[in-house]
């Protein structure tokens, strides 16, 4: 069964793995999307310092990858609109896809078998807060099917002036049960809304394998 669990937590870490084994840092470039609305504010995303640190997994299974992702997102509203700004959301998450499934059905600790599907687990840890006005996502499950791409949302913030930001450490990805290789790429999405329109820009990372 492969289970795929994504943390949000503050880690600071010297090495990672096992015994002599290194870790792969990928490190995404920078991207930016910008977006004129309708009455002449301008919505700009964008995702920088995106780190995937690929390390060995603790079960050392063939069958299951491990990474730590760090991620900056940030949201701002420029220009010179005709109407007011009513509100603006970053909200920040994980795309994930997994080439082969090779689990065979996972049972729950309750009952019901959740299929042929790895599930997917987000969650949180406490304490771990984004700041000011934002939230992270509970603990969320689902299904990652094989050949197919999976948006994890991780959480999402409230602006209170014209910039915004979610600073991302040490965001934990933990796939098992996939034969093929997995692919990860962190999104951020920027809307703002005014009195005359709805404006929504997304940002991606560069994919990177785990």
């Amino acid at each position: 069964m492969r289970v795929l669990a994504v943390s949000t937590g503050l880690l600071s870490v010297c090495s990672i793995g096992a015994g002599s084994v290194s870790a792969d840092l990928v490190r995404s470039s920078d991207h930016t999307v910008t977006k004129a609305t309708v009455d002449g504010w301008v919505a700009e995303a964008s995702l920088v310092n995106v780190l995937v640190n690929t390390v060995p997994n603790l079960a050392q299974s063939p069958w299951s990858r491990e990474a730590f992702i760090d991620a900056t997102a940030v949201g701002n509203i420029s220009g010179s609109g005709s109407t007011g700004v009513k509100s603006g959301v970053l909200r920040t998450g994980l795309q994930l896809g997994c080439n082969t499934d090779v689990s065979s059905g996972l049972q729950t600790g309750s009952s019901g078998s959740i299929g042929p599907n790895a599930s997917v687990t987000v969650s949180a840890q406490p304490g771990v807060t984004l700041g000011g006005n934002a939230s992270i996502s509970p603990q969320i499950q689902t299904t990652i099917k094989p050949g197919a791409i999976t948006t994890i949302p991780l959480g999402e913030r409230v602006l209170e002036g014209a910039v915004g930001a979610s600073d991302l450490t040490g965001i934990q990805v933990n796939v098992d049960s996939c034969l093929g290789p997995v692919s990860v790429r962190v999104y951020t999405q920027f809307s703002i809304s005014s009195h005359v329109a709805d404006t929504t820009v997304t940002v991606y990372s560069d994919p990177t394998t785990i």
